[in-house]
């Protein structure tokens, strides 16, 4: 399964990705903020070895992908249902190569991804939430027609033990649709 944007490919998490993704993926700036295994590459290798067998899982909650441009990964994505019981809504997350940041690769991803949540996992809905300390994230959001519905949440950070503010923002499926005729009417 491969998605495609003008400029970007998003696949699967492939064993192999391991040095790429650990790339992005050790920004301790950024990562702080992201759930991701990212101490070691060990870890690193862990968390695509993980990511593998879940897109094999009859049972698949997670759909962990990397971001592509020119053909170098320059990122990553999620699609992930496990927060929903019922699978009824999914929650979405991006990352990009601070090398590859402020170029709008993020908003492109994120914005096939909620397609991908919508045609293809049949969600109602979709979340994204954010650190109130990365007003990139919360644009990347607006710009893909999510709107803050949350904006009093805290995370805490298990690796350092901070708590921060948070912000959620969600997009149904009547707005997307909406969101996408609009589009595709000019």
């Amino acid at each position: 399964m491969e998605l495609k944007t003008k400029r970007l490919t998003l696949r699967p998490i492939q064993l192999g990705d391991e040095a790429e993704i650990h790339e992005y993926a050790g920004d301790k700036d950024i990562t702080m903020m992201y759930y991701l295994p990212n101490d070691t590459f060990v870890e690193t290798a862990e968390f695509v070895k993980r990511s593998v067998a879940e897109w094999k899982s009859a049972n698949q909650t997670s759909f962990e992908f990397v971001i592509l441009h020119e053909g170098r990964i320059i990122g990553g994505c999620d699609a992930d249902l496990g927060h929903s019981e019922d699978r009824s809504y999914a929650t979405l997350c991006w990352i990009i190569h601070k090398r590859f940041r402020n170029q709008g690769f993020a908003s492109e991803a994120a914005g096939a991804l909620l397609d991908f949540a919508f045609t293809e996992l049949g969600v109602g809905k979709v979340y994204a939430q954010c650190d109130i300390n990365n007003p990139a994230s919360l644009g990347v959001m607006k710009r893909i027609g999510m709107k803050c519905v949350n904006d009093k949440g805290t995370r805490t950070y298990p690796k350092t033990g901070k708590t921060s503010g948070e912000y959620t923002c969600l997009i149904t499926i009547s707005e997307w649709k909406a969101l996408r005729e609009k589009t595709f009417a000019k």
